[in-house]
């Protein structure tokens, strides 16, 4: 039997066809399966037919869903293939992407790359350098109190390397994919850069609030929802749940280090993928 078929017959069985007394039935289904269990940890031995009851309580609770969806025309198939999406792809490592595969060798992001975060000692700027080259503008923290958001780039740099995207680092790189004039245009342009730069600092202030996720599973599934959303309309559409996770996560991790010790290293490789903070900044190379 599928969801749909289910669906249909349960629906035949559904006299009052109101959301509030199937809400009601729903909330009390899940009570008498919170009692089920407390009989079973209460009693010894455990009581007899817990199996039986378990798989009882719970078709109630699917009756009640299947209401609840068919008052409201919802197919339980549809929610079905929805949710195992979602799961896939929070669990999903994803592909290794490569959004500028095809194109000549000065329009792709580098496979491996070093950068140095500075801190000017007198404007308390921070500055990147690529090979010894200053790239981007200083940061201050453009804030009345000090957050050390001058280190936010580390969260592009990670978008880079985990997920291949980063429209922002295409701009600070010179590496714009101009031999297509449409993706240089819808992908690359100014439009996708200010939504990295509102993923960066949504990301920036959830991530202040919660320690900066000192354990990857503190990441909310909230945030994931509205990054992905904003990254909706453009090539990162592609990268799963687990890869925004991965990329946020160790953003956060290195972002610490930077603070701690006032800028540092920052190796990135895209083929593994992975990001990794390797120490002081490499002052004169």
């Amino acid at each position: 039997m599928d969801f749909d078929l289910y669906q249909r017959e349960a629906e035949k069985t559904d006299e009052a066809k109101k959301s509030t007394i199937s809400l009601y039935g729903l909330s009390g289904e899940v009570g008498s399966i919170f009692s089920l269990f407390k009989k079973r940890v209460r009693d010894n031995p455990p009581f007899q037919k817990f199996q039986d009851q378990l798989e009882e309580e719970l078709g109630d609770l699917l009756w009640y869903i299947s209401s609840i969806a068919s008052i409201h025309k919802i197919s339980l198939n549809e929610v079905a293939a929805r949710n195992l999406a979602k799961s896939r792809s929070l669990f999903d490592e994803g592909e290794i992407t490569q959004f500028d595969k095809g194109f000549k060798a000065e329009e792709r992001l580098p496979r491996s790359l070093t950068v140095d975060f500075r801190l000017d000692p007198e404007t308390k700027k921070s500055e990147m350098f690529v090979h010894g080259s200053r790239v981007g503008d200083p940061l201050s923290d453009n804030a009345h109190e000090e957050d050390h958001y001058r280190f936010h780039d580390i969260f592009h740099l990670s978008f880079m390397a985990f997920l291949g995207w980063s429209p922002v680092m295409r701009r600070v790189l010179k590496l714009k994919r101009k031999s297509d004039s449409k993706i240089d245009e819808n992908e690359d342009g100014a439009r996708a850069a200010i939504t990295e730069e509102a993923i960066s600092a949504i990301i920036f202030n959830v991530a202040e609030d919660n320690d900066f996720f000192r354990e990857i599973r503190s990441i909310p599934f909230s945030l994931l929802k509205t990054i992905s959303s904003l990254g909706s309309k453009f090539e990162v559409k592609a990268c799963t749940f687990k890869q925004w996770q991965q990329a946020i996560w160790h953003a956060c991790q290195i972002y610490r280090e930077l603070v701690a010790n006032g800028g540092g290293t920052v190796e990135l490789d895209l083929d593994e993928p992975g990001i990794r903070y390797v120490g002081r900044p490499n002052i004169g190379v």
